[in-house]
């Protein structure tokens, strides 16, 4: 008789483990769908994490230098004040931004960004800076396609990330 407790005890943890799983992936930290994280964004860029900087000790944010390879979205919103080095390269802040799902990077991590121009209320400390909008996304030929069809307006039934379908 105890024999036929222990597969149904092993099945409710099994499932308890999977929940407390999956309430981490998703609960903890809701993320809007593609579509809304795109218009939100003034800028969508790809671009690879060439230095960290400006470490905010209290609010432990930082911003980084982005070596730009393409624009996405917004490319006459970033003029010759927000380009360094030559104009192929940003400043972006926001990270560590605990509002941003995935908000950490390190040196060499090549990423789509989502970003608007800082507003004034944070200059002078971020003029001149791009600010991290929402998630980071890794570079797949998934994800690019996703983000292109969203930035033309193209979103529907074979773009399932527009939609907040998870792949």
């Amino acid at each position: 008789m105890g024999s036929q407790r222990r597969p149904t005890h092993l099945y409710g943890w099994a499932l308890m483990i999977v929940a407390v799983f999956c309430q981490r992936c998703h609960g903890s930290c809701p993320e809007k769908d593609l579509e809304k994280r795109e218009e939100e964004a003034n800028v969508v860029l790809t671009g690879t994490v060439e230095e960290i900087m400006n470490m905010d000790p209290v609010h432990n944010t930082y911003s980084c230098k982005v070596r730009v390879w393409r624009y996405l979205k917004g490319k006459t919103m970033v003029n010759g004040e927000v380009l360094l080095d030559g104009g192929n390269k940003v400043m972006i802040g926001g990270f560590g931004d605990p509002g941003i799902c995935d908000n950490q990077v390190a040196t060499g991590d090549t990423r789509i960004f989502f970003v608007n121009l800082a507003p004034e209320y944070m200059w002078p400390a971020h003029k001149n800076e791009l600010m991290l909008n929402s998630s980071l996304m890794r570079i797949t030929l998934r994800n690019l396609e996703e983000v292109e069809h969203c930035v033309d307006g193209l979103y529907g039934i074979d773009t399932p990330l527009c939609l907040g379908i998870p792949y």
